[in-house]
């Protein structure tokens, strides 16, 4: 039971540690800044960001919901100009729910394929 308990807290500790190094090493980019490229770009997302892991910030436009084996967050920017949409990870879906309209976003993301509709965010670390 001992040795169980040990291995448990070594792979959270680790969890936490993988996702703070990911956010040292994610370029930041806010969905403004992420929204001009796309619309820049034909409202495609251009090869240099796709599949890319990004710190994004944002706002929250409503609290996470499941939809499918998926918990998303609808976001926007500052201005409300760009809208964009985040596939929160297993990891992070306990603190994806205490997420409020209104309330600042910073995630450590993937830019996924969108075209023609919100910006697409996947297995964003909170």
């Amino acid at each position: 039971m001992r040795a169980l308990r040990s291995i448990v807290l070594a792979l959270a500790m680790l969890s936490t540690t993988t996702v703070a190094s990911a956010q040292e090493t994610a370029p930041a980019v806010s969905l403004a800044q992420l929204g001009e490229v796309y619309v820049n770009s034909g409202h495609v997302i251009p090869d240099g960001y796709l599949d890319r892991r990004v710190t994004i910030s944002a706002i929250v436009v409503n609290a996470a919901k499941r939809v499918g084996n998926q918990i998303l967050v609808s976001l926007t920017d500052k201005a409300a100009q760009f809208k964009g949409e985040a596939s929160i990870d297993q990891l992070s879906a306990s603190k994806a729910r205490t997420l409020q309209q209104g309330q600042v976003f910073s995630a450590v993301c993937t830019v996924q394929f969108s075209t023609s509709g919100p910006l697409s965010l996947g297995d964003c670390d909170l």
